[in-house]
């Protein structure tokens, strides 16, 4: 990979969320490996597939920068977010992370997951330190999973799904659950009504809708429009869901600045457009672009969805 000028090894951001806010993450899986290569993906293709657990990072290389950052860094911060390039509970010091970065945070530490390892008792049992876990179920069906995730060959969705189940009714956090619809994939009632069926099971503060917003792994994941989103989402209420369907929420943060290492490191995690980066940094897109002109085009992507131009760091 381009070797980007000097700036964090595994924190980004802050950066808005549409699910949590104001999020600081931490970056604890390498490009790119998860267990699934979901099509809808923004981070890009999964190049390691694996649900082997791996220490990928001395931990205390990362809890060293988290300590010596977040003072400088946690003003108005919603959330510390455990994320990554892959699917974090691959890192097998998730556990660990969680219980130290709390000792030094003084928001709500959030773990992302595909949750497809919550087969694994002890990566559920390690999730219970965090304030916050937002598990996806995107498929009830294996043809569906298999579609829109192209997961590891052993996933299967029917034990995936029980599984969030589980660990939803032992977990006492805040569960938010998220359902990513792709056009023609997971985006009729029949399969949304067998997700619904799962959901009931659960426990759980809401269920976020959402649909493709940036540049896509595979082309063939397509966004489904704002009125299906609203209609999924009252056929979803209508079964007892406690369901809300997620804009693309970009919050404009004023009067900041931003460094090309902080532009870098952005758009190094996920395509974003000028007008995404002019608001996380609350920067003038002017100033945006002067900077996105310093790094070399060989190592700058531009990525077109709708006529609008993401940049993405190669």
């Amino acid at each position: 990979m381009y070797g980007k000028s000097e700036g964090y090894r595994f924190l980004f951001g802050p950066v808005p969320s549409r699910r949590l806010g104001r999020s600081l993450g931490i970056d604890i899986v390498p490009s790119k490996v998860c267990s699934l290569n979901c099509i809808y993906c923004e981070v890009g293709r999964t190049t390691q597939c694996s649900i082997m657990r791996q220490r990928f990072n001395d931990p205390e290389d990362i809890i060293n920068e988290f300590s010596q950052c977040y003072p400088s860094l946690e003003h108005g911060l919603d959330i510390v977010t455990l994320t990554g390039s892959g699917e974090p509970t691959l890192c097998s010091d998730l556990g660990y992370l969680i219980r130290k970065i709390k000792q030094i945070s003084k928001v709500p530490v959030g773990v992302l997951t595909n949750s497809t390892l919550f087969t694994d008792p002890q990566v559920r049992e390690e999730l219970m330190a965090a304030d916050v876990v937002v598990p996806s179920i995107d498929a009830a069906t294996q043809e569906t999973f298999r579609m829109i995730c192209i997961p590891h060959p052993s996933l299967k969705i029917e034990d995936v799904n029980e599984a969030v189940v589980t660990f939803s009714n032992e977990y006492q956090g805040r569960l938010l659950i998220e359902i990513l619809l792709c056009e023609g994939i997971n985006d009729n009632f029949e399969e949304l009504g067998k997700i619904a069926d799962i959901i009931k099971r659960c426990r759980y503060e809401k269920v976020q809708l959402n649909t493709v917003h940036r540049p896509p792994a595979f082309s063939s994941a397509k966004a489904v429009g704002s009125s299906f989103l609203l209609e999924a989402a009252l056929f979803l209420s209508k079964k007892g869901i406690r369901v809300e369907p997620v804009s693309n929420y970009i919050k404009d943060f004023s009067g900041g600045s931003m460094t090309r290492a902080e532009l870098e490191r952005l758009i190094s995690m996920r395509p974003c457009s000028v007008a995404d980066i002019s608001m996380v940094f609350g920067v003038p897109k002017a100033d945006v672009e002067a900077v996105l002109a310093e790094i070399p085009t060989e190592h700058l992507e531009i990525r077109d969805m709708d006529g609008v131009n993401f940049y993405f760091i190669k």
